[in-house]
């Protein structure tokens, strides 16, 4: 199995099946595990911790974040998921979150 981003195209030649469909879909599925990116949220705190908003949606890759604001208003990538934050925090108190993960200072 190859990496993310592996398209077949019509002229792909003809080989063998990679073991059983079974077997294939067990290293389809770990290939998939190996490259999920990490989801994250960019959120603003309001005032001194009396509210909250969510702005953004983003999925951390390797090698850059992808950042989608609510309502579809923005789709733009950056550096990683801290970088996202500092761009767009210039105006707001953003803090960047990280679903299913302790909580720490941001």
């Amino acid at each position: 199995m190859q990496g993310r981003n592996h398209l077949f195209s019509s002229g792909y030649p003809a080989l063998p099946p990679l073991g059983t469909r079974e077997e294939f879909m067990t290293a389809m599925r770990e290939m998939v595990e190996d490259n999920a990116p990490r989801v994250f949220a960019l959120c603003e705190e309001l005032g001194d911790r009396h509210d909250a908003v969510l702005h953004y949606w983003g999925m951390a890759h390797d090698d850059h974040a992808d950042l989608i604001g609510l309502g579809g208003s923005l789709h733009i990538g950056f550096r990683d998921a801290a970088t996202a934050r500092d761009r767009l925090a210039l105006r707001r108190n953003l803090h960047l979150v990280w679903p299913h993960q302790p909580p720490t200072p941001t």
